[in-house]
């Protein structure tokens, strides 16, 4: 950005740029003029506003005057006296002040005259460095012109003022194009005051010192006799690969095979008969060694489906021919009187 250094100015020039204040100026420099600025501007003569006894190019010297009355919004006073400004800058501060009147025709006529101008370069630069970034594609547009010509181009700079200052492009477009304008302004005002004093005002920027990359905190060198401590007391704490045996329980815990209820017996109770407390069947606790009466018993036993449900129930050689009911479903049967041949 080129910006102005106020403190390197005479100090009634410096007042005068100030009026308007430091933000950055309107894209319209003619909206809301300083109301004052005229007859501060107008009544001051040279050696007060340049702090000098005479100046050296008094053609130079309308050419900051006028600049003045354009930044303070006053345009047609600023046009008039730049007609009596040297040549080249005559016709660019008349095109400024045209453009910002939106008279696009002629603004690109008083350019025609000018052809080159040595803050051109200076332009380009700036103006690539603030499209880089866009988006808008007009401005991309614009930037690519200013690529492929590899110079200033006040003509299509003029065409993208005119889009912004009729609203077609959105407000962060639009401040774009009031940066690359203030860039214009200052870099023609700081080139007329140095031809005039021979003062180089423009502000330097001060390359922004380098951070130097945050190095993590060494963490501070452990004790070694801390280390053979821990170390030590790793080493004496017991170890075993051998899983805690679980307490087996005494209870055997069975479900009824007719109401399913469950129900707790000793383990005492292993393998001998049981029945439900609450539907009365009879079972026998699962588990436990048999007896070799009872294994006789179980081979002697007659084993039976119930015709109904299916249910398997073992009765003994005695209940042959007898009218039993089945334990699960309740239907009722008779036990074959002979075993099947």
């Amino acid at each position: 950005m080129v910006e102005i250094d106020l403190s390197k100015l005479a100090k009634q020039v410096s007042h005068i740029l100030m009026l308007r204040g430091s933000s950055l100026p309107p894209l319209g420099l003619g909206d809301h003029a300083h109301p004052q600025a005229n007859d501060i501007i107008e009544s001051i003569p040279d050696d007060k506003l340049f702090s000098v006894a005479q100046v050296s190019d008094a053609d130079m010297a309308v050419a900051i005057r006028s600049l003045l009355y354009v930044r303070c919004g006053w345009l047609a006073e600023g046009s008039m006296f730049a007609m009596m400004a040297p040549k080249i800058e005559s016709e660019y501060i008349c095109g400024f002040v045209e453009r910002n009147l939106g008279h696009a025709d002629r603004a690109k006529a008083h350019f025609h005259k000018v052809t080159d101008h040595p803050i051109f370069e200076t332009l380009h630069q700036e103006g690539l460095q603030l499209l880089s970034n866009s988006m808008d594609k007009r401005l991309k547009r614009f930037h690519g012109i200013l690529e492929l010509h590899g110079s200033w181009e006040p003509y299509a700079f003029i065409d993208i003022y005119e889009e912004a200052r009729t609203g077609e492009m959105s407000s962060a477009s639009q401040e774009t194009v009031q940066l690359i304008q203030a860039n214009e302004f200052n870099a023609l005002f700081l080139y007329c005051y140095k031809q005039l004093l021979g003062v180089n005002a423009q502000k330097i920027e001060l390359p922004k010192p380098e951070e130097a990359p945050r190095k993590r905190p060494t963490p501070p060198p452990r004790s070694k006799a801390l280390f053979e401590t821990r170390t030590t007391k790793r080493a004496e704490k017991p170890t075993s690969n051998t899983a805690p045996t679980k307490t087996q329980s005494n209870d055997v815990r069975v479900g009824c095979p007719k109401c399913k209820t469950i129900q707790t017996f000793d383990a005492s109770k292993r393998g001998q008969k049981a029945h439900c407390n609450k539907c009365s069947v009879g079972f026998t606790i699962p588990g436990g060694k048999p007896s070799a009466a009872t294994i006789g018993n179980r081979e002697a036993a007659v084993r039976v489906a119930c015709p109904k449900c299916r249910t398997a129930a073992a009765y003994p050689q005695s209940k042959r021919g007898a009218k039993v009911h089945c334990g699960k479903c309740g239907a009722a049967y008779n036990i074959p009187a002979r075993a099947a041949a």
